[in-house]
């Protein structure tokens, strides 16, 4: 939904003559609320378990997509996209992120890499497709058969088993931690009996421990290598996502038309699909090194962010392009993993989130203004190169980070040896 904004909503928005601005709040708010799902989902997950809560924003995902297809002002898509389908496909895809990690040990990094280029098939194919549908059947028709396909998602939430249901020798089955899906069920099942009678105080006590465990996940960000992580993720993710939500928009007005788009977008969701599998196999390499690929795919993404007039060439730089950010979107959470450690990675993840949705609000509407003000794409799209080259200052920075964090943890041991020497 949020990789394929433009081809869905552009002639919509062009034919009401909406503002770069409003269009950049649209869809900056639909991130913002996307990446807010991020630091409850873990404490979300702990309550409802895995299957419950993926098959009701699938629900309201799809509700959102059907509801969009009947507005008749740029405005009440803030609610029907951006409050609705943020929610709800934030929940789904953050889910899917955070689940793999628990059901595979060995061959993590190609699990990973599945899951991250499918993430992305949805601008492959959705760009074609809803050109397609849009050609066919007008904005309406398109709009309510894409709200129908994604209903399937409820399909697939069902599908979130424990895993020792599918273990044949239970003697061998592993032992799950207190946030893996196994467990996170049994906990959600012992919550919902023991809650029923007492149905207002069962809701008062969710929220309270929702927000207790919310709060001691974006404790993390105390770490110099997570506030790194999270900058960097923020930045990444603001310059390209907005520069994916903007290239309908500036083409069409350019003289291209929203086919030719979408054959751009589906090129470099190819390239995108490609780098992710082959660099999070790459990952489980001993000689790989996380922070070198970072930054190597930082300096791809904000070096070719381009709005070229002949459409071959464009093409290419879309290519290169979708391979910058496969390579950075392949591995940025198991970079979490390997600086943080898996004990620390939901909150780690959920704090970058945190970070990120909060850079939705600035960012994407700044370069907006500067395209009302400017009257010009290229200038918005610098906007949004400069913020994705700053992410690779910050992996600059990173061995600092990490020598900071041991020194701290140094200090913090010494720190209660002395306290325990002295109490004795």
């Amino acid at each position: 939904m949020g990789q394929c904004f433009g081809i869905l909503f552009s002639r919509f928005l062009l034919e009401l003559n909406t503002t770069t601005v409003v269009t950049a709040w649209i869809f900056n708010l639909y991130q913002f609320l996307y990446n807010m799902t991020g630091p409850v989902l873990g404490p979300l997950v702990a309550e409802f378990g895995w299957r419950n809560l993926s098959f009701v924003n699938s629900l309201v995902l799809s509700i959102g997509t059907i509801t969009s297809a009947f507005v008749s002002s740029p405005y009440t898509l803030f609610l029907t996209y951006s409050l609705l389908g943020g929610i709800g496909c934030g929940v789904l895809s953050n889910i899917s992120y955070l689940i793999v990690p628990h059901y595979f040990k060995k061959r993590r990094g190609i699990a990973n890499g599945i899951i991250m280029a499918w993430d992305c098939g949805g601008q492959f194919f959705g760009a074609q497709l809803i050109k397609i549908l849009q050609d066919e059947y007008s904005f309406v028709g398109a709009t309510l058969i894409l709200g129908g396909i994604i209903l399937n998602c409820c399909v697939g939430a069902a599908l979130f088993h424990p895993v020792e249901w599918h273990v044949k020798n239970k003697s061998l089955a592993v032992k799950t931690t207190d946030r893996e899906p196994s467990s996170i069920e049994e906990t959600s099942r012992s919550k919902q009996e023991q809650n029923i009678e007492s149905t207002p105080k069962a809701i008062l006590n969710v929220l309270l421990r929702l927000l207790r465990s919310t709060v001691a996940d974006l404790r993390i960000l105390k770490s110099a290598r997570a506030i790194v992580i999270a900058l960097s993720t923020t930045m990444t993710f603001n310059g390209y996502l907005n520069y994916v939500a903007l290239v309908p928009f500036a083409m069409q007005e350019t003289g291209f038309s929203l086919g030719d788009a979408a054959t751009c977008l589906s090129i470099s969701a190819i390239c995108n699909i490609v780098m992710r599998v082959v660099i999070a196999a790459l990952s489980d390499t001993k000689c790989f090194s996380y922070r070198f690929t970072m930054m190597a795919s930082s300096l791809t993404v904000s070096g070719t962010f381009t709005l070229l007039n002949d459409l071959t060439w464009l093409k290419v730089a879309m290519a290169v392009w979708g391979c910058g950010v496969g390579t950075y979107n392949g591995i940025f959470n198991l970079v979490m993993i390997h600086y943080m450690g898996l004990n620390q990675f939901i909150p780690t993840f959920g704090a970058s989130l945190f970070v990120t949705g909060f850079g939705y609000l600035l960012i994407g509407p700044l370069a907006g203004y500067v395209r009302d003000l400017t009257d010009s794409y290229a200038k918005c799209i610098w906007v949004l190169a400069s913020v994705s080259f700053s992410s690779f200052l910050l992996w600059l920075v990173m061995p600092l980070a990490v020598i900071f964090d041991l020194r701290r943890k140094k200090d913090e041991t010494h720190e209660k040896k002395c306290s325990s020497g002295g109490q004795i």
